[in-house]
This record gives C-alpha cells, sequence and structure tokens, in this order.
C-alpha cells in the first residue's frame, strides 16, 4: 500500500504494532507455565501427606513385608522434616496387630532425599510398642510378618527370598516396649523401656539390602515370667521349655546382628542371656532324661540354672545355637545335686532339637547296680532330638563308651599284673548274650533311631543290664575264688594233710571197711 504524503506512521512501526499482541500472548503463556510448574511442585509434599499414599510409599521401600502400613497424620515438606504419627503394622495374614508407633520423625527434607538418591537421614522413633502373642504351637502374631522365601530350582534359599531395598536409613528406637503373651500363663510380661539402633543398607556380600542391629543391652534383671520365658527364651535355653514352673531375673545383651531384607530368619544375631537365681519346674526335657539315667533318681519338683550363668547364643543358619548352660537336679542327700551342661542347637522356623547334654555322675551310685558303682565320678552324653516341648533323649554312644572302660579296669588285671582271672566254663551263661550281640547305641544323626513312645531309646536299658548281668557274674566267680583261697591257706595252716580220693572211700564205706590211709 503506498504510503500518502504527510503520514508519520513508518512501515516498520506498523509491522511492530501488529507483532505486539503476538508477543504478549507468548510471554504470558510462559509465565503461566512456570507459575503451573511452582505450583505442583509446591503440592507435592501436600499431595504426599495424605496419610493413604504415605503408608503405600512405606510398603514399596520395604520389599517382602507381608503387613499393610497405616498412618495417622503425615507432614512432608521440601525442606522440613518429614514426620509421622500414629503409625500401625497390620499383618495380612489377619493376626493381631504387632507394632504401634507413637511420632517418627527424619532428619532430612523431601528435596535433600532426592537430591541424595535414596538417603533417607535418620529417624527417630518414638513410643514404640511391641506386641508379640503366642500360640500353643509357638508360632506368633509375627509369624508371617515376612513371606517365607521359597526354594530356587537348585532346592537353595538361602538367598532366594532377599530383596534389595532401594533406600538407605538409619534407626534410632528410644524407650520402646515388648509385651508377650502366650497360653503358658495367664500373665503379660512386659519389658522396661529400651532403645535400639538399626541401619538398612546393601549388605556387604549379595544383591540384596540388610538391617545391621548395633550392640546394645536390651535388658537388665528382668522378671522371668512364663510368657517370655516359653515364647523367646526357649530357643536360647531350652531346658526352659515347657517348665511348669519360672521363677528368677534374666539380663540379655546383644552383640550385633545382621538380618536380610525379606527373610531376617536367615540373618545372624549373637549375644548372651545372663540366668540369675533362676529355679524351674521341671518341664519334659529334665524329666525324660531323670527317667532314662539307671541310677535311681526320681523326677525332681525344683531345678536350679546355675547362679549368674552366661548362656552365649548365636542365630545362623535358621538355628539358635547355645553353649554355657549348665542347670542342676537334687540328689537324696541334703545340699547335693547332679549339674548338667546342655549345648546344641534349636531350629527358627520348627523347633526342632539337636542338643547335647553332659552329666557327671555322681560318687554314690547305687549299690545294687555294680556298674554303676564302677562308674562313679565319671561323665556320660546324652543327645535329645525331637522338638521343644516333646523331646526324645537319645544315648549318644559314651555311656557304652564308659562302661567298656568300666569293664577293662574290672577284666583287664591280668595286663597290670594283677592276680589271674578266674577260668570261665566252656558253657557261655545264658543269662546275658556275648559282645558280639552287644545292642548297638544308637547315633544322634541316624533317623531310623528307634526310641519309645516317651522318647527314651529302648537299647539302653539293655546295655546298662547286660553289662551290670557281666559285673555280677565276674564278682560272683571272684568271691568263689578268694574263698576257696581261703580254705587251702586255712588248711596249710593245719598241716600236711592226706590226698582225699572221695570215690575210694565211699566204695570201702559200703563194703565195711575203713578208709585208706
Amino acid at each position: 500500500m503506498p504510503e500518502t504524503p504527510g503520514s508519520t506512521v513508518s512501515a516498520k512501526d506498523r509491522e511492530a504494532v501488529a507483532r505486539a499482541p503476538s508477543a504478549g500472548r507468548w510471554s504470558l503463556v510462559g509465565w503461566l507455565a512456570i507459575g503451573t510448574l511452582l505450583l505442583g511442585a509446591g503440592s507435592v509434599p501436600w499431595i504426599l501427606s495424605e496419610p493413604i499414599r504415605v503408608g503405600k510409599l512405606i510398603n514399596r521401600l520395604l520389599p517382602g513385608l507381608d503387613a499393610d502400613i497405616t498412618v495417622g497424620r503425615a507432614s512432608i515438606g521440601w525442606s522440613g522434616p518429614i514426620v509421622l504419627e500414629d503409625v500401625h503394622v497390620l499383618p495380612r495374614s489377619g493376626a493381631a496387630e504387632p507394632i504401634a508407633i507413637a511420632r517418627i520423625e527424619g532428619s532430612h527434607g523431601l528435596a535433600k532425599m532426592l537430591l541424595t538418591l535414596g538417603d533417607l537421614g535418620t529417624f527417630r522413633v518414638q513410643g514404640l510398642d511391641l506386641h508379640v502373642i503366642f500360640r500353643g504351637n509357638r508360632r506368633s502374631n509375627l509369624t508371617g510378618l515376612f513371606a517365607r522365601p521359597e526354594p530356587s530350582a537348585s532346592g537353595d534359599s538361602s538367598s532366594s527370598g532377599r530383596k534389595l531395598s532401594p533406600v538407605r536409613v538409619r534407626v534410632e528406637v528410644e524407650d520402646a516396649v515388648a509385651r508377650v503373651e502366650g497360653p503358658w500363663s495367664s500373665e503379660q510380661w512386659v519389658s522396661d523401656p529400651v532403645d535400639v539402633v538399626a541401619t538398612l543398607g546393601p549388605a556387604k556380600e549379595g544383591n540384596w539390602s540388610e538391617w545391621t542391629i548395633e550392640p546394645v543391652e536390651l535388658l537388665s534383671r528382668a522378671e522371668l515370667k512364663p510368657s517370655v520365658a516359653q515364647g523367646v527364651l526357649a530357643y536360647i535355653a531350652p531346658v526352659l521349655a515347657e517348665a511348669t514352673r519360672t521363677a528368677g531375673l534374666f539380663s540379655l545383651r546383644l552383640e550385633g546382628g545382621r538380618f536380610p531384607v525379606g527373610d531376617p530368619a536367615a540373618g545372624t544375631l549373637s549375644g548372651v542371656l545372663s540366668m540369675h537365681a533362676v529355679d524351674l519346674g521341671p518341664g519334659p526335657l529334665v524329666r525324660n532324661v531323670v527317667d532314662t539315667l539307671p541310677i535311681g533318681l526320681r523326677p525332681p519338683e525344683s531345678i536350679r540354672i546355675a547362679d549368674d550363668a552366661n548362656v552365649v547364643f548365636r542365630l545362623e543358619n535358621r538355628r539358635v545355637w547355645h553353649e554355657g548352660l549348665a542347670f542342676g537336679v537334687p540328689l537324696a542327700q541334703a545340699g547335693r545335686r547332679l549339674d548338667i551342661e546342655s549345648s546344641g542347637t534349636v531350629g527358627v522356623d520348627d523347633g526342632e532339637l539337636d542338643l547335647k547334654l553332659v552329666l557327671p555322675l555322681p560318687l554314690d551310685m547305687p549299690a545294687n547296680r555294680p556298674v554303676l558303682q564302677a562308674m562313679a565320678g565319671k561323665s556320660i552324653s546324652v543327645g535329645v532330638g525331637g522338638v521343644l516341648g516333646r523331646p526324645k533323649v537319645l544315648f549318644d554312644g559314651s555311656i557304652r563308651g564308659v562302661a567298656g572302660q568300666v569293664l577293662d579296669e574290672l577284666l583287664g588285671g591280668r595286663r597290670r599284673g594283677g592276680p589271674d582271672p578266674i577260668p570261665m566254663p566252656r558253657r557261655r551263661p545264658p543269662s546275658f548274650p556275648g559282645p558280639d550281640r552287644l545292642p548297638a547305641a544308637p547315633r544322634r544323626d541316624d533317623p531310623a533311631a528307634a526310641t519309645g513312645e516317651d522318647g527314651v531309646d529302648p537299647a539302653v536299658g539293655q546295655v546298662i543290664d547286660l553289662v551290670g548281668g557281666v559285673l555280677d557274674e565276674v564278682a560272683r566267680r571272684r568271691a568263689e575264688r578268694a574263698a576257696a583261697q581261703q580254705d587251702a591257706e586255712e588248711a596249710e595252716a593245719d598241716g600236711p594233710q592226706r590226698p582225699r580220693r572221695p570215690l575210694l572211700d565211699r566204695l570201702r564205706s559200703r563194703r565195711g571197711l575203713q578208709p585208706a590211709p
């Protein structure tokens, strides 16, 4: 369009005016976009603070947990600390709630967590209430909280259930309280407040995460009530299983442990259980051992754990191993007892027993059992299988070895320069079998070892009776020999005697003749 004379608006000005509305629109759009992003970013903490979303997020951060996490109130900010209140852990199996937490406060805000790529910092846990309820089969509301790993194709489940967590965190638990109850008593056991520090991070060996527990004096001189003794401590001290009465105090120290995420039973843990003036009403373990021993003991009404006994324990390979447990069974004489030392393992998943009891036999053994008198002061060992509450007692062969040693001492006088043994008759006495027919001692690792209904190996009594019969026969013949020697000595003291001919004398007597001079 041609410019008219006297016009003051140039073509460039008209073009700038035409572009002005378009540039303003784009500027507005940009500012709106930035504002939307800022508003969205600012609303992220508000969105994440929704309790339902927080619970689901925690579930995703704890793989292998077969439970739902509920949160009553949550406060999450970009810079401020994360605070969770009224937290509950609800097993999906429908069991009673085992864990409730009053307050959890983190050290990092949401921005720092994102910048550190999964490092959640430190969380302080206050008001933790652990409520464990045992059933008659020793399973509790904690059972199944973590799904049991399925074995791999090769049959190895050692690492198949372990999970890799995307986060790292340190947890400081303050003033936690544990409550334990079960069918053994109507009284609930409640612990004193305890502090525990745990860290979640990648395992040193393996492609999974694990919880690391720092050393801690967990309990000090706590009261030993049936619920905690039967449900928890029986795995460390099996003599507590099904005890009819418990009295005394105990302390528990943890030396530290590691628990894989998704399979805590496959973890490792070590510590010391100290018992102070503990008296027990004997359970099936003590009763079976006392009934099995052929030393004339009656089942005691009470047994005493060794004063201030320190039982060292360790969790490894899904079993709890212990050593240093000693308890005493009262003897007939006042103030005396038979001390028994226990060591071995208990299965975490099934309570399977693999124990060894060492028993030093007392010096005053029954006088009517020569073999037992000869074994006085020696030690025998007993193997115990079965499960917690239903033990099976097996002599592991040591009693046969001790009996053999006693026989060697009694019958081996000729080798040691003693008197000649009494000649044995050609015909073997029918009251006992020969050595080649001795019943074989059952081996602890032999699953086919036969036991009676009460858990006592029937071969044990046969071995004891057999050895006792041998020694009775030896004692009788030694007495006959001693009597014959005494007669010979008396005859020699009276002077020389004519040789006796009993057959010829009887013939002369029948014919009315005098005996031959």
